[in-house]
């Protein structure tokens, strides 16, 4: 029976999870049409999207911690075939070519923006190394949403890390990685030592693990609790908000009331939807819904330095103050969602064909656990 579910599983592209991803990409778009334009900061409906909006964050990083469970699987299996070293380069360069080629093309793109518009007070400035390689990269004054790439790249070189040691166990690598940082957070926690929790031992990270345990059980064939896991994970969302608004973000600690605020629910939430989908019923999300999953990276990272650029546009036209704020901010949504489809097709896409071609000998897809394309003799 564990086989089968495992086989089924396996088969399987979780397109619910793609139809969260785009679900998580808008809500972060929604929560940042505020930012620029000064009459928007005060819009009646910016603590509405503010204040859930950026748990979009928290359901992708148990989105990455459920799908690099899954490819590690996939790793290791292909270790015992082609040899470690070839899995772990697969896995590498496959995390290289989907993240960086794309996101520095932004950057640039950011970079020259900011020669006629310099970024906000508010944003700190970081060597441009560590934001070229997002190698504690936070914030990130040029890419803002790209704060967050920081920690997926951590993971994916802790991960990688684990399979050049435990090519069969890279579980033991992650356990050791994530003991650590809930050592470490707990004592700062509790004894008020002054230990940095903002990126090397942020817990933030620990939603990766969650995600983990969320692709271990999808794996053994656990659905029971779908709906119930959905239904307490969008209510705990909503409610963590509160303590979240009223923690301001002041301290580094912060990043454990968001473990637990939204991290935890997060994970209900992809577990009740990558079931529904696995399960008997296998129920899945729309069509459009999957497309804009398959996007979403080119949306999450252009849709910041878009708005940027169209508040300014709107400014320069005399438009602010005059048009009516709501207009103003459904459209500068539209023009930075068209902007990341746009990039997902004319960018994302051939940039993963080409490269993946030139490095892997295969294209490389939009998203991890799509079997589509297959490296020859895989």
């Amino acid at each position: 029976m564990t086989t089968k579910r495992t086989m089924e599983t396996a088969r399987t592209n979780y397109r619910n999870i793609q139809g969260l991803r785009a679900i998580a990409a808008l809500m972060v778009l929604t929560s940042h049409l505020f930012w620029d334009m000064p009459p928007m900061r005060t819009h009646w409906a910016k603590p509405w999207f503010a204040a859930v909006g950026p748990s979009g964050v928290d359901i992708f990083f148990v989105i990455s911690g459920f799908i690099i469970y899954h490819v590690t699987r996939r790793s290791a299996a292909r270790a015992a075939v082609a040899g470690r070293g070839r899995a772990l380069y697969e896995f590498a360069m496959k995390r290289v070519i989907r993240i960086y080629p794309l996101y520095w093309i932004v950057f640039g793109a950011a970079s020259v923006m900011m020669i006629w518009l310099p970024p906000a007070s508010s944003f700190v400035k970081k060597p441009q190394v560590e934001l070229f390689f997002l190698i504690n990269g936070i914030p990130n004054f040029r890419v803002q949403a790209a704060w967050t790439l920081t920690f997926e790249i951590y993971f994916y070189a802790v991960t990688a890390l684990s399979l050049a040691v435990f090519p069969s166990r890279v579980h033991v690598g992650w356990l050791v990685w994530f003991a650590v940082i809930g050592i470490v957070a707990f004592l700062a926690t509790v004894f008020g030592l002054g230990i940095p929790l903002d990126y090397v031992f942020a817990p933030l990270v620990l939603e990766f693990l969650l995600g983990i345990g969320v692709g271990m059980l999808i794996e053994r064939g656990e659905h029971r609790f779908r709906a119930v896991a959905i239904g307490i994970g969008l209510v705990w969302l909503l409610l963590g908000t509160l303590p979240l608004q009223a923690d301001g973000g002041r301290a580094a600690l912060s990043y454990l009331l968001r473990l637990g605020c939204w991290g935890l629910p997060a994970a209900l939430i992809v577990y009740g939807t990558a079931a529904f989908e696995s399960g008997g019923e296998r129920r899945v999300m729309p069509a459009t819904l999957q497309y804009l999953g398959n996007a979403s990276f080119s949306i999450y990272l252009w849709h910041g330095v878009i708005f940027i650029g169209v508040a300014a546009v709107f400014d320069r036209l005399g438009w602010v103050g005059l048009v009516n704020r709501s207009l103003l901010a459904v459209a500068m949504g539209l023009v930075g969602l068209g902007v990341g489809l746009i990039s997902y097709h004319v960018l994302e896409r051939p940039l993963l064909r080409v490269l993946g071609r030139r490095f892997l000998d295969h294209g490389v897809a939009s998203h991890s656990l799509d079997p589509a394309l297959p490296a020859p003799g895989h």
